[in-house]
């Protein structure tokens, strides 16, 4: 037997500016992993603080943890190190890359557009960690390149909002809304923020078959409660016209969307829906749809997610709507 397509390796990369708190943020993940196996690539082993309990193993340019989360050093080449994960006989769930604080971001991009290439990895979040507090003290050439390199970005995480004036979180935004129009941007203090904001996951498959549509929303158990959920499913082959402009309504209301589609023009074929940002992508799936045959997730900010009016949209992709 023929062995089964491998979905491709979700990747999401970290930038930001010396001190802005992605170490903090790699923390973040590795704490909220909740089941997931994640592989970490990291420029500073001893930044990481590691819980000594979870340490399995230690290698060289290795860190294994008992739950499943490996963090790796960065020294290495990271397409070969990416690509071993990847043709493992048990693959991660992810894989998290932590940029130098000094360099842009997008210097990973001729990495991953070679492990696109070859089948397996994708781009999954392109995230800036961006410190409110200290951005207005930063001479004017670094200043310069933090808003430059955060346009390049998905997800702008708005870090030690805590303790940084509503003014210049005002102004600070002001600035992103002009000089990064397509990257959303979540306010945080110690980078905490939901994992199922930065990863996208495998989408949720129900067992059973459900109603022919179903949209719910719900506030999210996370931290303080500032993010909601919209979710949305259907046994009807969806339009893929009217379901490419619901994605583009969604970036409105949503910072990441995710799921599971059929289409009405190839009923037999199941195509992964990712949304971040305002970067959507379509992907064959090599599995046969599930049970709903289309299943999608909405998360955001609850002052912004209308689900009404996502409902209202959803609906109208139905084929026979």
């Amino acid at each position: 037997m023929a062995d089964r397509p491998r979905q491709r390796l979700p990747v999401v990369t970290i930038g930001g500016f010396l001190g802005a708190g992605k170490t903090t943020l790699v923390n973040e993940i590795l704490r909220q992993a909740n089941g997931r196996r994640i592989v970490v690539f990291v420029n500073d082993f001893g930044a990481i603080n590691i819980d000594h309990a979870l340490v399995e193993t230690i290698e060289d340019d290795r860190i294994s943890l008992s739950n499943g989360c490996v963090c790796c050093s960065l020294n290495d080449d990271l397409v070969t190190g990416v690509a071993d994960f990847a043709r493992a006989a048990a693959p991660p769930d992810a894989i998290v890359v932590e940029a130098s604080g000094v360099a842009d971001p997008r210097a990973l991009d001729a990495s991953l557009d070679a492990l696109e290439a070859a089948g397996l990895a994708s781009l999954d979040t392109r995230l800036y960690v961006l410190d409110v507090d200290g951005f207005d003290r930063l001479e004017f050439e670094d200043a310069e390149h933090i808003i430059d390199h955060a346009a390049a970005s998905d997800l702008i995480l708005l870090n030690k909002s805590d303790i940084a004036s509503s003014q210049q979180i005002a102004a600070l935004r002001e600035t992103l809304a002009v000089s990064a129009p397509y990257s959303n941007c979540i306010e945080a203090d110690h980078c905490r923020v939901p994992i199922d904001l930065i990863l996208a996951g495998k989408p949720a498959r129900s067992k059973a078959a459900r109603p022919a549509t179903r949209a719910e929303k719900g506030t999210a158990h996370w931290g303080d409660g500032r993010f909601d959920h919209w979710s949305g499913q259907t046994d009807t082959p969806l339009d893929r016209r009217r379901f490419e402009d619901f994605a583009g309504l969604l970036p409105a209301h949503c910072l990441r969307a995710k799921g599971i589609v059929r289409f009405a023009d190839d009923p037999g074929q199941s195509v992964l829906f990712h949304l971040v940002g305002h970067r959507a992508t379509l992907e064959m799936s090599p599995v046969p749809p599930p049970r709903p045959s289309s299943q999608i997730v909405a998360i955001g900010d609850r002052r912004k997610l209308a689900a009404f009016d996502i409902d209202r949209a959803f609906r109208k992709t139905l084929s026979d709507g």
